[in-house]
């Protein structure tokens, strides 16, 4: 429950400015739960500069199909930098109990908090995603896949730092958990105009005797 309960963190920042990371599987953390994430991002749209994203977030279990999330994060590129908010959630849609695999839709909607004239005025992120637990030996991993739509909306001219049309992306991830409270995540997400790669690390505070 606790690895399911950060899985869910991993989501929001990644996607929520130019990038097309997840960072997410279909699972969600159960009500109550509580994570904090730090992961970094390279994402490299065709004809234009890499760009590199730095986020945090901290998720909450609302219930036992829905997680929300607050985040902030700041990406680079040609030598500025610009800082931003975002919020959203991941809502169980399937679970592996009843079906082969859990399933979840993402969603995210972020603001610059600087640098507005270069970014649309409101990013939005919507994903489906399904993973699997799963053992090889004695390792225990979780790939995850899906799909994902980056949407710009609003003022969208200047697209430094967000792209300046929809977006569609593949998703291509795998966690791995280390310690009763950590885990890993690592993530690729390949799509027409843009490819995506990224890491991160969850800690998921543990639940209370």
């Amino acid at each position: 429950m606790q690895h399911v309960a950060g899985v869910v963190l991993c989501s929001l920042l990644a996607t929520t400015r130019a990038g097309a990371q997840v960072l997410i599987t279909g699972e969600t953390g159960g009500a109550g739960g509580h994570a904090v994430m730090a992961t970094a991002n390279l994402l490299a749209p065709d004809d234009f500069d890499t760009l590199a994203n730095f986020w945090g977030q901290y998720g909450y279990g609302l219930s036992s199909r829905v997680d929300v999330l607050v985040a902030y994060g700041n990406i680079s590129v040609f030598g500025d930098t610009q800082h931003y908010v975002g919020a959203g959630s991941n809502i169980g849609l399937l679970k592996r109990g009843r079906q082969i695999v859990d399933v979840s839709f993402f969603n995210t909607v972020s603001v610059p908090m600087t640098r507005r004239d270069q970014a649309s005025t409101v990013f939005v992120t919507l994903a489906l995603v399904a993973s699997r637990p799963m053992t090889l030996g004695s390792f225990a991993i979780t790939p995850y896949g899906g799909f994902n739509t980056l949407m710009p909306i609003g003022e969208r001219k200047c697209g430094i730092f967000t792209p300046v049309e929809t977006l569609h992306t593949g998703i291509a991830g795998v966690t791995v958990p280390f310690g009763r409270a950590w885990s890993a995540y690592v993530e690729y997400s390949p799509g027409p105009g843009i490819r995506c790669g990224g890491f991160g690390i969850l800690y998921v505070r543990p639940k209370q005797p």
